[in-house]
């Protein structure tokens, strides 16, 4: 009987791959972190200082902020987190998770303080993300960032507070190749992983199917697969 749930983010329990982040507006972005010329930022400074897509990425939000001058606080950096769009009946079927004795855990490479302020953050016994240094409650760096890699270190610190000593009681929700090392090592460690999809998208799949236990579509109405295949996985 699994009595852990561990969730990616975006895509996963949201529709979207990535967050708009309704404080890159302020900076004249319209589409967030979908924003073509934004991303083609992300990459020229990934390439020129040689770090990695999320060091990148969040040194230009705090480059572009700074030459705006706004102010990024936690205020700033939770902006829209009340309007974020969840896949059907995610909302719902968390809190009858919750409410049956099974332990939600969110794991994301997005921003801690955004999380936090969601409508679904209740539902969680802990939220693991990116956090920042503060200087006078303004950020002015990353204190921890949340990669790919860093996800497996997240999953190593669920099984430790929960007193386990593998993956067997843990089921991993993830959308996309970001999920890859995560995914990998809660299946490799007796673990249930399931990769959910919007459009079905054969190269992703066939990319992650040696370490996925279930593909379903991203749908968390009762009635639809998802929802008893985790029923069932967990006993209830």
């Amino acid at each position: 009987m699994k009595k852990i749930i561990v969730y990616d983010f975006d895509g996963t329990l949201t529709p979207f791959p990535m967050p708009k982040l309704e404080f890159l507006e302020k900076c004249g972005i319209k589409n967030g972190l979908l924003d073509k010329e934004f991303n083609r930022r992300v990459i020229e400074i990934s390439e020129r200082n040689s770090v990695d897509r999320y060091k990148a990425l969040y040194e230009s939000i705090l480059s572009l902020l700074k030459e705006k001058n706004i102010r990024l606080d936690n205020k700033t950096l939770s902006l829209g987190s009340d309007k974020v769009i969840y896949n059907k009946g995610v909302e719902e079927f968390l809190e009858y998770l919750n409410n049956n004795g099974v332990s939600n855990y969110l794991l994301s490479s997005g921003i801690k303080p955004f999380l936090y302020n969601v409508s679904i953050a209740p539902f969680f016994k802990d939220i693991y993300a990116t956090t920042f240094k503060y200087i006078d409650d303004i950020v002015v760096n990353v204190d921890f960032l949340m990669s790919d890699v860093n996800k497996v270190e997240a999953i190593k610190d669920i099984i430790k507070v929960n007193n386990l000593k593998d993956c067997r009681d843990i089921i991993y929700i993830g959308d996309g190749l970001t999920d890859y090392f995560a995914m990998d090592y809660v299946f490799n460690n007796k673990g249930t992983t399931i990769f959910v999809y919007k459009d079905y998208n054969e190269e992703y799949i066939n990319q992650m199917k040696d370490i996925t236990s279930y593909v379903i579509k991203n749908d968390f109405s009762f009635d639809k697969e998802l929802v008893t295949t985790i029923k069932k996985l967990c006993d209830l």
